[in-house]
């Protein structure tokens, strides 16, 4: 008898992958198809639903067709996604306009006003988590604003892995992860009718879908969805989560006090919790976790791997070149350089906020910007590109310094994982060994998992993480050089905080409103 495979499906705000694993995780195959993100006017970030849909057939049927597996083989399918944003339904089941997406920054002025009138605070000791433009709330009061007819014509709001498992099952539901980030009672695990009247959003209740756990099968793949991407009919599907606690299943974290950071066009930082804990108050996210009662504390920065593609692109273009020319490791190459720098830099602290929208963690600055401190004649481009390496790992020691939860080891996946040089300097600044897990799709690993357990390929979580999970590199902190770090840290905040009054000044001159939560 063949051993079941499973298969995870991730949709991310660009890119779309689908893979296969073997029971043990192993990634039996792997296809990725870019969708377009569409910014037809400023601050606006939208997706055209159809095309996403479009992205799963295609990767389904090239996982299926070109590497020889049979659909009957596959156990079951489970599906992760980006989350917040909006997507709306009509009574036929068809996208009313194109999906707004959580990086759209056309409810700014809705969310000041929130803030201005207590309204975010008030919410925030609710569902646990900041609002910021792209969340559902203040993306539906926009359309109330601007576009009631869309509302009028909607039947259900979907999250991004909800269109995707109506597709494959004609089914509408959703699992607590992304729920949480609706008006949303983190406590209670369930919508919160309280925080749709305080936020004037009674009206469209109606549109939220039913909540289940995340590792329930909730339907079975059509006969069309069958014949649009080669699974047999009849395959479970199950409700999968938002790609954030899917990566965290992905990376084995399910007990309380694991910690993981995902270092990729975001920075996302959080901990496992057997509890609520909603300290410091107003910033940051709360989620419901993927197991029992469990919720997931973070402080998502808003920006991550962009700082170092940004300063590559500008400052060292014979280096891009040489790398292209010669077929070399570019990072490897670029790094080999930074490696030579002494820890600090020779006195530069850089402020990775290089995000359009400023930082949302561990504070809330819409009009924070990045900026290199402490420049001397002395200082060469390798001393800045360092300090854009430490930067965003002195940002991480800010981030998990204000949850209250102790830690001892940090998984670290996304795009900075692949990073020798950076792992060490997050386990330096950090003073925690960090483990990079072995593999590359983490959140379609993390649904394949809740699948497994689902559909009987696993008995218990314990179990899944054990043969799915394992380490293939870990990082031990140089205690010498994390006291350094510790000094710096404090400098890194210090200057952030001088600033804090600056940084709206920039804004006014420039003509852009702002608002913000001081630390």
């Amino acid at each position: 008898m063949r051993k079941p495979l499973l298969l995870g499906i991730d949709a991310g705000t660009s890119v779309v992958k689908t893979v296969v694993f073997d029971e043990d995780g192993r990634e039996i195959a792997v296809s990725r198809e870019r969708v377009p993100v569409e910014t037809t006017r400023p601050n606006w970030a939208e997706q055209d639903m159809d095309l996403v849909w479009s992205a799963v057939k295609k990767t389904v049927s090239r996982c299926l067709k070109g590497h020889g597996i049979s659909a009957s083989d596959i156990a079951g399918v489970g599906v992760a996604g980006q989350g917040d944003g909006c997507r709306l339904v009509d009574s036929h089941l068809r996208p009313v306009r194109k999906a707004v997406l959580w990086t759209d920054g056309r409810a700014g002025e809705i969310v000041r006003q929130w803030e201005q009138d207590g309204s975010a605070l008030s919410s925030f000791h609710i569902c646990g988590s900041a609002i910021f433009s792209g969340a559902p709330a203040a993306v539906l009061e926009w359309l109330r604003r601007n576009e009631p007819d869309s509302l009028a014509r909607a039947a259900h709001f979907l999250f991004a892995k909800d269109w995707i498992k109506l597709k494959l099952t004609g089914r509408i539901i959703t699992d607590p992860s992304d729920a949480s980030r609706a008006p949303f009672d983190i406590r209670k695990r369930g919508y919160s009718p309280d925080l749709f009247e305080m936020l004037g959003l009674s009206s469209y209740f109606r549109l939220f879908p039913e909540i289940s756990e995340a590792s329930e099968v909730i339907g079975e793949v059509t006969r069309e969805a069958a014949r649009e991407t080669g699974l047999r009919v009849g395959t479970p599907v199950t409700n999968g989560m938002i790609d954030v606690v899917a990566c965290g299943v992905g990376v084995g974290a399910i007990n309380h006090g694991q910690a993981y950071s995902i270092i990729g066009t975001t920075c996302f930082n959080g901990v496992i919790m057997d509890r609520v804990e909603l300290k410091p108050v107003g910033v940051g996210m709360t989620l419901a976790y993927a197991f029992d009662e469990q919720t997931l504390r973070s402080m998502p920065s808003l920006a991550g791997t962009p700082n170092l593609d940004w300063f590559i692109d500008r400052f060292c273009p014979q280096e891009k070149e040489k790398a292209a020319k010669e077929k070399l490791d570019l990072y490897a190459l670029l790094e080999d350089e930074v490696s030579r720098v002494p820890v600090g830099c020779e006195g530069i602290i850089y402020h990775p906020y290089i995000n359009p929208g400023g930082e949302r963690a561990p504070f809330v600055k819409p009009s924070a910007v990045a900026q290199f401190f402490g420049l001397s004649l002395r200082h060469s481009r390798w001393h800045l590109l360092r300090s854009v390496y430490e930067g965003v790992a002195l940002s991480m020691v800010d981030c998990f310094d204000h949850i209250p939860v102790s830690v001892s080891n940090l998984m670290v996946c996304g795009g900075g994982a692949e990073s020798p040089l950076w792992c060490q300097i997050v386990s330096d600044a950090t003073g925690r060994a960090v483990s990079i897990p072995k593999g590359s799709e983490f959140g379609a690993l993390g649904v394949s998992i809740t699948t497994g357990l689902a559909t009987g390929v696993y008995r218990d979580k314990g179990e899944a993480v054990k043969r799915t999970v394992s380490v293939g590199a870990t990082f031990e902190p140089n205690m010498e050089n994390h006291r350094k770090y510790q000094e710096l840290s404090r400098l890194y905040r210090s200057l952030y905080r001088h600033v804090w009054d600056d940084w709206d000044l920039r804004a006014e001159i420039l003509g852009r409103v702002t608002s913000g939560t001081r630390p």
